[in-house]
């Protein structure tokens, strides 16, 4: 066997939203953080470096990192430039935004590896030769376009490998005549403070040589945060670690090399096909790419979004600079760190932001290219199932046929999709109950969730008109429901008919529940204006909102930020509402008898009102 090769890469964090508020200003959270992360990390492990010139390292920094390196701390660049230059370190590629490149289309993937590469040369001179391949998501249809922009190899986690692959010596996958390197790491082998060099050296010695007895120079990729680097240089385990590599190289058969340079120097590879995949955040297991995106509903329809708007933009026409300054926005909306389907505050702010930077990115379009309204029908989300997209110059609504509701609601104004979910997991506007009482969690969900099958489309006239049938009650009572959308640049009109099937009278409370999620999680200001009873009253209520139904409600307005939202019913109803960390939940109601045979009609015409706008002129 020869020797042993040990790669370190130094990765630097991958929220691109952060840097690019540290890049807009110093007066800001991000920029505080960020520079506090410079002195005790950065600035740190570069002087180290620099005083060690035996000790190799791999650089993978985010472009908007680079970027803000060399507007506050040119002499960092300066620095870490002459480490390349006498290879000491080498600087990996990426991609702009850190996305999930199989996700994209193949333009994009390009465009954002090209871009990232254009800043790295800018401000090092250096153009990278391989990358460490984003979120640890492949595709063996990005080996073409990697090569496009000059990539020879990826660095991935080596669980992506098949089982009979030795994550020890490099890859080679082909695709189409293209061929590039793969590298793997194994993340067992990351060094820590509680393990001193030797036994980590001997730890790595045991594992390859039981794995890969054969093997001519084998190869150990190790990424490492700045984090963690920092904690080795401080405790001066790197220290010990150049030394020990200096006194008993020969005995332990040890080196620290770059990518580039090991790959330059060995002619010992496997060839492989990688299955498509993504380690899962939750499991650590592999996973093909388009399961991970449907494990969460609400991270397809974001990720059916950001398609859809790509193709939009990517297929438009028009002023060049307007053109680039739109593709930027879907590129940061590709970021994946959107896409992972955490369940926590701060996973709804990154896919919130996502879909600001889809909406910006639609919007601006619409300002260079000739825009109508328009409602049209396709299978948006790719389920086999068409859904209606209707475009209006103050709003878009995406109306599904499961439960016949709307799934998103983007008004332009604002730049935000104001469809979410309750903490029952119901998410969209107008669905649909049957109960006993006013409280749509003890209801029965066979129209919420039923698919609606479509009676009648016409995209001319803006209406569609769906169908859906089922049973309700303790005796299954069949009940038809007609649903039928007339929309308009002001808002959307839904007229219910349901008919009671049965050969007796029907007792029910029919409910239709919207719920809104708004830009802020800081309501306790919101305020909803009622107009109710015969007298036509107004009554404002603030949040906290009494769990109390509020009776024969005719009218309800609430106002966020610049836009007013209003629920105008054709007769009298009831209305709940619940609001918790920007989600609001209104449910109409109205208790219902109907002969038998017989139907009955109510009818909602929900009002978007965006201050200040203005329809263009044809």
């Amino acid at each position: 066997m020869g020797i042993i090769n040990i790669c370190f890469q130094l990765v630097s964090c991958s929220d691109t939203s952060h840097l690019s508020q540290a890049l807009m200003s110093k007066n800001n959270d991000a920029f505080a953080d960020l520079e506090h992360q410079y002195q005790s990390f950065y600035k740190q492990i570069a002087a180290f470096l620099y005083s060690h010139p035996d000790l190799m390292f791999s650089f993978s920094f985010s472009s908007r990192l680079i970027e803000w390196f060399a507007k506050y701390h040119k002499e960092y660049v300066l620095l870490i430039s002459e480490m390349s230059s006498r290879r000491q370190i080498e600087f990996l590629g990426g991609a702009l935004h850190n996305p999930l490149l199989p996700s994209l289309l193949p333009i994009d993937r390009v465009g954002q590896i090209e871009q990232f590469t254009m800043v790295l040369r800018q401000h090092t001179g250096k153009r990278p030769r391989g990358m460490i391949l984003p979120n640890n998501a492949w595709d063996a249809s990005l080996v073409s376009s990697l090569r496009t922009c000059g990539m020879e190899f990826v660095i991935m986690d080596a669980r992506l490998f098949p089982d009979n692959k030795n994550a020890f010596l490099p890859c080679i996958v082909q695709e189409q005549g293209k061929n590039i390197y793969v590298l793997g790491q194994d993340i067992s082998l990351v060094p820590g403070v509680g393990c001193s060099p030797k036994q980590y050296l001997d730890k790595i010695k045991d594992k390859v040589v039981a794995l890969c007895p054969e093997a001519d120079n084998p190869l150990v990729c190790c990424s490492l945060s700045p984090e963690q680097t920092c904690q080795l240089i401080s405790s001066g385990w790197f220290s010990s670690f150049v030394a020990d590599i200096k006194s008993h190289g020969s005995r332990y058969g040890f080196a620290t090399n770059t990518p580039s340079k090991y790959l330059k120097g060995t002619q010992h590879f496997q060839r492989v096909y990688i299955p498509a995949g993504i380690l899962d955040s939750k499991t650590g297991r592999p996973n093909n790419i388009y399961d991970y995106l449907l494990e969460d509903t609400a991270t397809y329809l974001l990720y059916s979004k950001m398609m859809y708007v790509s193709m939009l933009v990517n297929q438009s026409r028009g002023d060049k600079i307007r053109k680039k300054a739109t593709k930027d926005f879907v590129w940061q909306s590709q970021n994946g760190a959107a896409y992972d389907g955490e369940k926590t505050p701060a996973g709804d702010e990154r896919r919130k932001n996502a879909y600001r930077n889809l909406i910006q990115a639609e919007r601006t379009v619409r300002e260079y290219m000739d825009f109508f309204d328009s409602v049209t029908t396709f299978d948006y989300d790719g389920d086999g199932v068409r859904e209606y997209v209707c475009q209006f110059d103050c709003y878009n609504a995406y109306v599904q046929a499961r439960g016949g509701s709307v799934f998103e609601l983007d008004v332009m104004k604002a730049v935000h999709n104001y469809v979410g979910k309750n903490p029952s997991g119901h998410a969209g506007l107008f669905l649909d109950f049957f109960s006993k009482n006013h409280n749509a969690a003890t209801a029965l969900e066979n129209f919420s969730r039923q698919i609606y099958k479509e009676v009648y489309f016409d995209g001319k006239r803006h209406e569609i008109k769906l169908l859906a049938a089922g049973t309700v009650g303790e005796s299954f009572q069949p009940v038809s429901l007609k649903k039928n959308y007339s929309l308009n640049s002001s808002g959307i009109q839904v007229q219910y008919i349901i008919k009671n099937e049965s050969s007796s009278s029907l007792r029910q409370i029919f409910s239709v529940q919207s719920n809104f999620f708004l830009p802020s999680t800081e309501n306790e200001s919101l305020k909803l204006e009622l107009i109710s009873g015969e007298q036509k009253t107004l009554s404002v209520l603030t949040n906290p909102f009494s769990k109390k139904c509020n009776k024969e409600v005719s009218l309800v307005r609430f106002t966020d930020g610049d836009v007013t939202f209003v629920f105008e019913m054709n007769e009298n109803a009831d209305i709940c509402f619940f609001e918790k960390k920007g989600r609001l939940e209104v449910l109409v109601s109205w208790p219902m008898e109907i002969p038998a045979e017989r139907e009955i009609e109510k009818t909602i015409s929900f009002s978007v009102v965006s201050k200040g706008t203005r329809r263009k002129k044809k």
